[in-house]
Protein backbone atom coordinates (compact mmCIF):
# COMPACT_ATOMS: atom_id res chain seq x y z
CA UNK A 1 0.00 0.00 0.00
CA UNK A 2 1.32 3.48 -0.75
CA UNK A 3 2.37 5.67 2.14
CA UNK A 4 1.71 9.39 2.41
CA UNK A 5 5.16 10.09 3.88
CA UNK A 6 6.71 12.07 1.01
CA UNK A 7 10.20 11.92 2.52
CA UNK A 8 10.25 8.26 3.52
CA UNK A 9 8.90 6.44 0.50
CA UNK A 10 11.26 7.65 -2.26
CA UNK A 11 14.34 7.24 -0.05
CA UNK A 12 13.33 3.68 0.77
CA UNK A 13 13.04 2.88 -2.92
CA UNK A 14 16.31 4.55 -3.85
CA UNK A 15 19.70 2.90 -4.04
CA UNK A 16 22.11 4.23 -1.40
CA UNK A 17 24.61 6.47 -3.21
CA UNK A 18 28.25 5.52 -2.99
CA UNK A 19 29.09 8.94 -1.58
CA UNK A 20 26.11 9.61 0.66
CA UNK A 21 26.38 13.00 2.32
CA UNK A 22 28.75 14.30 -0.32
CA UNK A 23 28.54 15.46 -3.94
CA UNK A 24 25.94 13.45 -5.82
CA UNK A 25 26.47 12.48 -9.44
CA UNK A 26 23.46 13.45 -11.53
CA UNK A 27 22.51 12.25 -14.99
CA UNK A 28 20.46 14.94 -16.74
CA UNK A 29 17.83 14.27 -19.39
CA UNK A 30 17.79 17.61 -21.20
CA UNK A 31 17.44 19.25 -24.63
CA UNK A 32 20.43 21.11 -26.00
CA UNK A 33 19.54 23.33 -28.93
CA UNK A 34 20.10 26.71 -30.52
CA UNK A 35 16.68 26.50 -32.18
CA UNK A 36 14.52 27.86 -29.34
CA UNK A 37 15.96 30.33 -26.85
CA UNK A 38 13.81 29.10 -23.97
CA UNK A 39 15.27 25.59 -24.25
CA UNK A 40 18.75 26.92 -25.00
CA UNK A 41 18.95 28.80 -21.71
CA UNK A 42 16.71 26.55 -19.63
CA UNK A 43 18.77 23.39 -19.44
CA UNK A 44 21.99 25.28 -18.81
CA UNK A 45 20.16 27.15 -16.03
CA UNK A 46 19.06 23.84 -14.50
CA UNK A 47 22.67 22.65 -14.47
CA UNK A 48 23.89 25.88 -12.89
CA UNK A 49 21.19 25.79 -10.20
CA UNK A 50 22.18 22.28 -9.11
CA UNK A 51 25.93 22.79 -9.33
CA UNK A 52 25.84 26.23 -7.66
CA UNK A 53 23.80 24.99 -4.70
CA UNK A 54 25.74 24.96 -1.41
CA UNK A 55 28.86 26.16 -3.14
CA UNK A 56 28.97 23.17 -5.48
CA UNK A 57 29.40 20.62 -2.67
CA UNK A 58 26.14 18.71 -3.14
CA UNK A 59 25.47 18.08 -6.83
CA UNK A 60 27.41 17.55 -10.04
CA UNK A 61 25.92 16.76 -13.44
CA UNK A 62 28.25 14.11 -14.81
CA UNK A 63 26.30 13.02 -17.89
CA UNK A 64 23.37 13.99 -20.05
CA UNK A 65 21.24 12.82 -22.96
CA UNK A 66 18.42 14.31 -24.98
CA UNK A 67 15.15 13.42 -23.29
CA UNK A 68 13.52 13.15 -26.73
CA UNK A 69 15.78 10.26 -27.82
CA UNK A 70 14.62 6.71 -27.03
CA UNK A 71 16.17 5.44 -23.79
CA UNK A 72 17.60 1.97 -24.30
CA UNK A 73 18.88 -0.69 -21.88
CA UNK A 74 22.55 0.26 -22.34
CA UNK A 75 21.89 3.83 -21.18
CA UNK A 76 19.87 2.59 -18.21
CA UNK A 77 22.74 0.25 -17.28
CA UNK A 78 25.17 3.19 -17.49
CA UNK A 79 22.94 5.31 -15.25
CA UNK A 80 22.55 2.57 -12.67
CA UNK A 81 26.31 2.05 -12.57
CA UNK A 82 27.56 5.64 -12.63
CA UNK A 83 24.84 8.00 -11.32
CA UNK A 84 23.36 8.67 -7.89
CA UNK A 85 20.18 10.24 -9.28
CA UNK A 86 18.51 11.26 -12.54
CA UNK A 87 17.25 14.79 -13.25
CA UNK A 88 14.45 15.11 -15.81
CA UNK A 89 13.73 18.59 -17.15
CA UNK A 90 12.76 21.32 -16.88
CA UNK A 91 10.61 22.50 -19.74
CA UNK A 92 7.07 21.98 -20.99
CA UNK A 93 7.54 18.23 -21.21
CA UNK A 94 3.95 17.22 -20.54
CA UNK A 95 2.81 17.48 -24.15
CA UNK A 96 1.59 14.63 -26.33
CA UNK A 97 2.51 15.77 -29.83
CA UNK A 98 5.96 17.29 -29.51
CA UNK A 99 8.18 14.22 -29.71
CA UNK A 100 5.06 12.07 -30.00
CA UNK A 101 5.77 8.52 -28.84
CA UNK A 102 3.89 5.51 -27.55
CA UNK A 103 6.47 4.73 -24.87
CA UNK A 104 5.41 7.41 -22.39
CA UNK A 105 2.70 9.64 -23.88
CA UNK A 106 4.81 12.72 -23.09
CA UNK A 107 8.15 14.09 -24.25
CA UNK A 108 10.46 11.92 -22.12
CA UNK A 109 11.01 9.01 -24.49
CA UNK A 110 11.46 6.11 -22.09
CA UNK A 111 9.33 2.98 -22.02
CA UNK A 112 7.67 1.65 -18.90
CA UNK A 113 10.03 -1.32 -19.04
CA UNK A 114 13.18 0.79 -19.04
CA UNK A 115 11.73 3.22 -16.49
CA UNK A 116 11.19 0.30 -14.12
CA UNK A 117 14.83 -0.75 -14.60
CA UNK A 118 16.23 2.56 -13.35
CA UNK A 119 17.56 1.85 -9.85
CA UNK A 120 18.53 5.37 -8.78
CA UNK A 121 16.00 8.01 -7.67
CA UNK A 122 14.46 10.44 -10.13
CA UNK A 123 14.24 14.22 -9.75
CA UNK A 124 11.58 15.81 -11.99
CA UNK A 125 12.56 19.47 -11.96
CA UNK A 126 10.61 22.53 -13.17
CA UNK A 127 8.56 20.61 -15.74
CA UNK A 128 5.33 22.10 -17.08
CA UNK A 129 1.99 20.87 -18.35
CA UNK A 130 2.21 22.22 -21.90
CA UNK A 131 -1.19 21.14 -23.20
CA UNK A 132 -2.60 23.79 -25.50
CA UNK A 133 -6.04 25.33 -25.21
CA UNK A 134 -8.67 22.81 -26.46
CA UNK A 135 -5.96 20.21 -27.20
CA UNK A 136 -6.85 16.52 -26.90
CA UNK A 137 -6.02 14.72 -23.66
CA UNK A 138 -2.78 12.78 -23.23
CA UNK A 139 -2.58 9.42 -25.00
CA UNK A 140 -1.80 6.10 -23.37
CA UNK A 141 0.26 5.13 -21.49
CA UNK A 142 0.53 8.65 -20.01
CA UNK A 143 -1.36 8.05 -16.77
CA UNK A 144 0.49 4.82 -15.96
CA UNK A 145 3.80 6.38 -16.98
CA UNK A 146 3.42 9.58 -14.95
CA UNK A 147 2.39 7.58 -11.86
CA UNK A 148 5.41 5.29 -12.19
CA UNK A 149 7.66 8.33 -12.67
CA UNK A 150 6.19 9.85 -9.52
CA UNK A 151 6.68 6.60 -7.58
CA UNK A 152 10.36 6.51 -8.53
CA UNK A 153 10.96 10.22 -7.76
CA UNK A 154 12.34 11.82 -4.62
CA UNK A 155 11.07 15.13 -5.96
CA UNK A 156 8.44 15.89 -8.59
CA UNK A 157 8.45 19.64 -9.14
CA UNK A 158 6.34 21.51 -11.69
CA UNK A 159 7.08 25.05 -12.85
CA UNK A 160 3.75 26.77 -12.21
CA UNK A 161 0.77 26.25 -9.94
CA UNK A 162 -1.49 25.58 -12.92
CA UNK A 163 0.68 22.62 -13.91
CA UNK A 164 0.73 21.37 -10.31
CA UNK A 165 -3.06 21.46 -10.19
CA UNK A 166 -3.71 19.86 -13.59
CA UNK A 167 -1.08 17.11 -13.39
CA UNK A 168 -2.32 16.12 -9.95
CA UNK A 169 -5.55 15.10 -11.72
CA UNK A 170 -3.64 12.19 -13.32
CA UNK A 171 -2.08 10.97 -10.07
CA UNK A 172 -3.71 7.87 -8.61
CA UNK A 173 -2.31 8.32 -5.09
CA UNK A 174 -0.39 10.93 -3.09
CA UNK A 175 -1.20 13.86 -5.44
CA UNK A 176 0.35 16.26 -2.91
CA UNK A 177 3.74 14.83 -3.88
CA UNK A 178 3.45 16.90 -7.06
CA UNK A 179 5.19 20.05 -5.80
CA UNK A 180 5.99 23.56 -6.99
CA UNK A 181 9.40 24.38 -8.51
CA UNK A 182 9.71 27.60 -10.51
CA UNK A 183 11.61 27.50 -13.78
CA UNK A 184 15.27 28.41 -13.11
CA UNK A 185 15.10 31.02 -15.88
CA UNK A 186 12.81 33.06 -13.60
CA UNK A 187 15.76 33.60 -11.24
CA UNK A 188 18.24 34.58 -13.93
CA UNK A 189 19.22 37.66 -11.92
CA UNK A 190 20.54 35.28 -9.23
CA UNK A 191 22.26 33.00 -11.72
CA UNK A 192 23.91 35.86 -13.64
CA UNK A 193 24.18 38.72 -11.13
CA UNK A 194 26.92 40.49 -13.10
CA UNK A 195 24.55 40.76 -16.09
CA UNK A 196 21.59 42.00 -14.06
CA UNK A 197 20.97 45.74 -13.69
CA UNK A 198 19.21 47.06 -10.62
CA UNK A 199 18.37 50.12 -12.73
CA UNK A 200 18.12 49.29 -16.45
CA UNK A 201 19.49 51.66 -19.04
CA UNK A 202 16.07 52.35 -20.55
CA UNK A 203 15.89 56.15 -20.53
CA UNK A 204 12.31 57.19 -19.82
CA UNK A 205 11.15 53.58 -19.96
CA UNK A 206 9.35 53.91 -23.28
CA UNK A 207 10.93 50.75 -24.70
CA UNK A 208 8.88 47.67 -25.55
CA UNK A 209 10.37 44.33 -26.60
CA UNK A 210 8.13 42.00 -28.61
CA UNK A 211 7.95 38.36 -29.70
CA UNK A 212 4.92 36.57 -31.09
CA UNK A 213 3.97 33.18 -32.50
CA UNK A 214 0.44 31.93 -33.11
CA UNK A 215 0.98 28.38 -34.31
CA UNK A 216 -1.09 25.59 -35.77
CA UNK A 217 -2.34 24.40 -32.37
CA UNK A 218 -3.67 27.87 -31.58
CA UNK A 219 -5.30 28.27 -34.98
CA UNK A 220 -6.91 24.85 -34.47
CA UNK A 221 -8.40 26.25 -31.25
CA UNK A 222 -9.89 29.21 -33.13
CA UNK A 223 -7.22 31.87 -32.70
CA UNK A 224 -6.98 34.19 -35.71
CA UNK A 225 -3.24 34.51 -36.35
CA UNK A 226 -3.41 37.31 -38.88
CA UNK A 227 -5.73 39.44 -36.76
CA UNK A 228 -3.66 38.89 -33.60
CA UNK A 229 -0.47 39.86 -35.43
CA UNK A 230 -2.15 42.89 -37.02
CA UNK A 231 -3.67 44.05 -33.71
CA UNK A 232 -0.28 43.96 -32.01
CA UNK A 233 1.34 45.80 -34.91
CA UNK A 234 -1.38 48.49 -34.76
CA UNK A 235 -0.66 49.09 -31.07
CA UNK A 236 3.09 49.23 -31.72
CA UNK A 237 2.55 51.75 -34.51
CA UNK A 238 0.50 53.92 -32.17
CA UNK A 239 3.18 53.70 -29.46
CA UNK A 240 5.98 54.55 -31.87
CA UNK A 241 4.03 57.59 -32.91
CA UNK A 242 4.29 58.68 -29.27
CA UNK A 243 8.04 58.19 -29.21
CA UNK A 244 8.35 54.59 -28.06
CA UNK A 245 11.17 52.31 -29.19
CA UNK A 246 10.28 48.77 -30.35
CA UNK A 247 12.80 45.95 -29.98
CA UNK A 248 12.19 42.61 -31.76
CA UNK A 249 13.32 39.53 -29.79
CA UNK A 250 12.42 36.39 -31.80
CA UNK A 251 13.13 33.23 -29.79
CA UNK A 252 12.83 30.72 -32.64
CA UNK A 253 12.44 30.46 -36.41
CA UNK A 254 8.65 30.42 -36.10
CA UNK A 255 8.76 33.88 -34.52
CA UNK A 256 10.33 35.39 -37.62
CA UNK A 257 7.03 35.82 -39.47
CA UNK A 258 5.83 38.36 -36.90
CA UNK A 259 9.28 39.99 -36.85
CA UNK A 260 9.15 40.32 -40.65
CA UNK A 261 5.66 41.83 -40.47
CA UNK A 262 6.92 44.48 -38.06
CA UNK A 263 9.91 45.26 -40.27
CA UNK A 264 7.64 45.54 -43.33
CA UNK A 265 5.62 48.17 -41.47
CA UNK A 266 8.77 49.98 -40.35
CA UNK A 267 8.14 49.29 -36.66
CA UNK A 268 11.44 47.76 -35.54
CA UNK A 269 14.10 50.00 -34.00
CA UNK A 270 16.41 47.16 -32.90
CA UNK A 271 16.43 43.38 -33.00
CA UNK A 272 18.02 40.58 -30.95
CA UNK A 273 17.68 37.26 -32.79
CA UNK A 274 17.92 34.69 -30.00
CA UNK A 275 18.18 31.50 -32.02
CA UNK A 276 20.25 29.84 -34.70
CA UNK A 277 23.85 30.38 -33.61
CA UNK A 278 26.26 29.46 -30.84
CA UNK A 279 26.46 33.00 -29.46
CA UNK A 280 22.89 33.10 -28.14
CA UNK A 281 23.23 31.12 -24.89
CA UNK A 282 23.66 34.15 -22.64
CA UNK A 283 22.78 36.82 -25.21
CA UNK A 284 19.13 36.92 -24.20
CA UNK A 285 19.74 37.54 -20.50
CA UNK A 286 22.14 40.35 -21.44
CA UNK A 287 19.51 41.91 -23.73
CA UNK A 288 16.61 41.60 -21.29
CA UNK A 289 18.60 43.33 -18.54
CA UNK A 290 17.94 46.64 -20.35
CA UNK A 291 14.40 45.97 -21.59
CA UNK A 292 11.80 47.26 -19.12
CA UNK A 293 8.67 45.69 -20.65
CA UNK A 294 8.39 42.59 -22.85
CA UNK A 295 5.33 41.36 -24.75
CA UNK A 296 5.33 37.74 -25.91
CA UNK A 297 3.32 34.60 -26.50
CA UNK A 298 5.94 32.02 -25.48
CA UNK A 299 6.32 30.92 -21.89
CA UNK A 300 10.01 31.76 -21.85
CA UNK A 301 9.28 35.12 -23.47
CA UNK A 302 7.67 35.78 -20.08
CA UNK A 303 9.99 33.90 -17.75
CA UNK A 304 13.44 34.95 -18.97
CA UNK A 305 12.66 38.70 -19.08
CA UNK A 306 10.96 38.45 -15.66
CA UNK A 307 14.10 36.74 -14.36
CA UNK A 308 16.14 39.78 -15.42
CA UNK A 309 13.75 42.36 -13.98
CA UNK A 310 11.39 43.16 -16.87
CA UNK A 311 7.62 43.40 -16.65
CA UNK A 312 6.35 40.38 -18.65
CA UNK A 313 3.18 41.00 -20.66
CA UNK A 314 1.72 38.20 -22.75
CA UNK A 315 -1.21 37.05 -24.80
CA UNK A 316 -3.34 34.25 -23.43
CA UNK A 317 -2.83 31.91 -26.39
CA UNK A 318 -1.72 29.05 -24.13
CA UNK A 319 -2.68 27.96 -20.63
CA UNK A 320 0.92 28.40 -19.47
CA UNK A 321 0.98 32.15 -20.13
CA UNK A 322 -2.00 32.66 -17.80
CA UNK A 323 -0.50 30.21 -15.28
CA UNK A 324 2.71 32.22 -15.04
CA UNK A 325 0.99 35.60 -14.94
CA UNK A 326 -1.10 34.32 -12.04
CA UNK A 327 1.97 32.98 -10.21
CA UNK A 328 3.57 36.43 -10.22
CA UNK A 329 0.33 38.04 -9.00
CA UNK A 330 -0.82 39.67 -12.24
CA UNK A 331 -3.20 37.44 -14.22
CA UNK A 332 -4.38 40.59 -16.03
CA UNK A 333 -0.98 40.74 -17.78
CA UNK A 334 -1.99 37.71 -19.90
CA UNK A 335 -4.37 39.55 -22.21
CA UNK A 336 -7.14 37.83 -24.15
CA UNK A 337 -6.22 38.07 -27.86
CA UNK A 338 -9.74 37.07 -28.90
CA UNK A 339 -11.30 40.04 -27.15
CA UNK A 340 -12.68 42.75 -29.42
CA UNK A 341 -10.97 45.26 -27.13
CA UNK A 342 -7.48 43.76 -27.48
CA UNK A 343 -5.84 46.81 -29.05
CA UNK A 344 -7.25 49.17 -26.41
CA UNK A 345 -6.43 46.71 -23.60
CA UNK A 346 -2.86 46.24 -24.77
CA UNK A 347 -2.24 49.95 -25.33
CA UNK A 348 -3.60 50.84 -21.89
CA UNK A 349 -1.64 48.03 -20.15
CA UNK A 350 1.67 49.03 -21.72
CA UNK A 351 1.17 52.62 -20.59
CA UNK A 352 0.11 51.53 -17.09
CA UNK A 353 3.10 49.27 -16.40
CA UNK A 354 5.51 51.81 -17.85
CA UNK A 355 4.21 54.60 -15.64
CA UNK A 356 4.49 52.28 -12.62
CA UNK A 357 7.74 50.63 -13.67
CA UNK A 358 9.77 51.55 -10.55
CA UNK A 359 7.03 50.29 -8.22
CA UNK A 360 6.47 47.14 -10.28
CA UNK A 361 10.20 46.43 -10.61
CA UNK A 362 10.52 46.42 -6.81
CA UNK A 363 7.40 44.27 -6.45
CA UNK A 364 8.59 41.70 -8.99
CA UNK A 365 12.03 41.60 -7.38
CA UNK A 366 10.32 40.37 -4.19
CA UNK A 367 8.46 37.70 -6.16
CA UNK A 368 11.74 36.65 -7.76
CA UNK A 369 13.38 36.38 -4.33
CA UNK A 370 10.55 34.10 -3.31
CA UNK A 371 11.20 31.90 -6.36
CA UNK A 372 14.91 31.87 -5.46
CA UNK A 373 14.20 30.81 -1.87
CA UNK A 374 11.75 28.12 -3.00
CA UNK A 375 14.33 26.72 -5.42
CA UNK A 376 17.08 26.51 -2.79
CA UNK A 377 14.71 24.96 -0.25
CA UNK A 378 13.71 22.34 -2.84
CA UNK A 379 17.35 21.52 -3.60
CA UNK A 380 18.03 21.06 0.10
CA UNK A 381 15.00 18.76 0.28
CA UNK A 382 16.21 16.73 -2.71
CA UNK A 383 19.64 16.30 -1.15
CA UNK A 384 18.19 15.29 2.22
CA UNK A 385 15.78 12.79 0.69
CA UNK A 386 18.60 11.06 -1.17
CA UNK A 387 21.34 11.17 1.46
CA UNK A 388 19.59 11.74 4.77
CA UNK A 389 21.88 14.75 5.33
CA UNK A 390 20.50 18.25 5.96
CA UNK A 391 22.23 21.13 4.15
CA UNK A 392 21.85 24.85 4.74
CA UNK A 393 20.49 26.38 1.48
CA UNK A 394 22.90 28.71 -0.30
CA UNK A 395 23.94 29.46 -3.86
CA UNK A 396 27.16 30.46 -5.61
CA UNK A 397 26.76 31.79 -9.18
CA UNK A 398 29.27 31.24 -11.95
CA UNK A 399 31.95 33.82 -12.47
CA UNK A 400 32.13 35.44 -15.93
CA UNK A 401 35.10 33.20 -16.76
CA UNK A 402 33.22 30.09 -15.64
CA UNK A 403 30.27 31.19 -17.72
CA UNK A 404 32.47 31.47 -20.80
CA UNK A 405 33.73 27.95 -20.12
CA UNK A 406 30.14 26.78 -19.65
CA UNK A 407 29.20 28.24 -23.05
CA UNK A 408 32.06 26.35 -24.72
CA UNK A 409 31.12 23.16 -22.89
CA UNK A 410 27.48 23.58 -23.97
CA UNK A 411 28.52 24.05 -27.58
CA UNK A 412 30.81 21.00 -27.49
CA UNK A 413 28.06 18.87 -25.94
CA UNK A 414 25.60 20.02 -28.58
CA UNK A 415 28.04 19.20 -31.39
CA UNK A 416 28.63 15.78 -29.86
CA UNK A 417 24.88 15.22 -29.65
CA UNK A 418 24.45 16.23 -33.28
CA UNK A 419 27.28 13.89 -34.30
CA UNK A 420 25.59 11.05 -32.41
CA UNK A 421 22.34 11.78 -34.22
CA UNK A 422 24.16 11.72 -37.57
CA UNK A 423 25.82 8.44 -36.59
CA UNK A 424 22.51 6.89 -35.59
CA UNK A 425 20.99 8.06 -38.88
CA UNK A 426 23.86 6.53 -40.86
CA UNK A 427 23.61 3.31 -38.88
CA UNK A 428 19.90 3.14 -39.64
CA UNK A 429 20.62 3.79 -43.32
CA UNK A 430 23.32 1.10 -43.35
CA UNK A 431 20.98 -1.25 -41.52
CA UNK A 432 18.34 -0.61 -44.16
CA UNK A 433 20.93 -1.30 -46.89
CA UNK A 434 21.91 -4.52 -45.13
CA UNK A 435 18.27 -5.53 -45.03
CA UNK A 436 17.98 -4.77 -48.75
CA UNK A 437 21.08 -6.85 -49.51
CA UNK A 438 19.80 -9.74 -47.40
CA UNK A 439 16.44 -9.54 -49.17
CA UNK A 440 18.18 -9.41 -52.55
CA UNK A 441 20.36 -12.39 -51.58
CA UNK A 442 17.27 -14.36 -50.63
CA UNK A 443 15.61 -13.46 -53.91
CA UNK A 444 18.73 -14.54 -55.85
CA UNK A 445 18.79 -17.90 -54.06
CA UNK A 446 15.12 -18.35 -54.86
CA UNK A 447 15.80 -17.63 -58.56
CA UNK A 448 18.73 -20.06 -58.55
CA UNK A 449 16.59 -22.74 -56.95
CA UNK A 450 13.91 -22.13 -59.58
CA UNK A 451 16.50 -22.43 -62.37
CA UNK A 452 17.88 -25.68 -60.89
CA UNK A 453 14.40 -27.09 -60.68
CA UNK A 454 13.71 -26.05 -64.26
CA UNK A 455 16.92 -27.71 -65.48
CA UNK A 456 16.05 -30.88 -63.62
CA UNK A 457 12.56 -30.77 -65.06
CA UNK A 458 13.93 -30.27 -68.56
CA UNK A 459 16.40 -33.08 -67.97
CA UNK A 460 13.70 -35.42 -66.83
CA UNK A 461 11.63 -34.44 -69.85
CA UNK A 462 14.53 -35.34 -72.21
CA UNK A 463 14.99 -38.78 -70.61
CA UNK A 464 11.30 -39.52 -70.93
CA UNK A 465 11.33 -38.46 -74.58
CA UNK A 466 14.33 -40.69 -75.41
CA UNK A 467 12.70 -43.65 -73.65
CA UNK A 468 9.52 -43.10 -75.64
CA UNK A 469 11.44 -43.05 -78.94
CA UNK A 470 13.19 -46.33 -78.05
CA UNK A 471 9.84 -47.86 -77.14
CA UNK A 472 8.34 -46.76 -80.44
CA UNK A 473 11.25 -48.33 -82.37
CA UNK A 474 10.82 -51.62 -80.50
CA UNK A 475 7.17 -51.93 -81.38
CA UNK A 476 7.48 -50.58 -84.95
CA UNK A 477 6.51 -53.25 -87.47
CA UNK A 478 9.42 -54.65 -89.49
Amino acid sequence: MPTHDADARPAARARTPRRAGRRLRLFHFDIKTYGNYGDTLLFEAVREVFEGFAGGTCFEITGSASLRDPVGPRLVDHINEHADAVVVGGGGLFLRDTNENSRSGWQWNISLEQLRRIEVPLVVFAVGNNRFIDQADFAEPFREHVNLTLDKSVFFGLRNQGSVRTIREYVDHDPERVEYQPCPTTISSSLFPDLYRAEPDDGDGRVLAVESIVGRRQTAAGFDKQRIYADQADVLERLRGEGWKVVSVPHARADMRFAELLRERGLVDAEHVLWGNREVLFAGVRAFADLPVVLGTRGHAQMVPFGMGAVPLSLHVHHKTRYFASDIGHPEWALDPRAASLTDDLYRTVHDVTERRAELRAELAEVRRGFHDTTLANLATIYRRITGVAVEPSFTPLTPRERRLAARSYDAALERSRAEVRLRTKNRELGAKDDELRTLGTEIEQVRATLRAARESVGRGSLVERAARRARRLVRPR
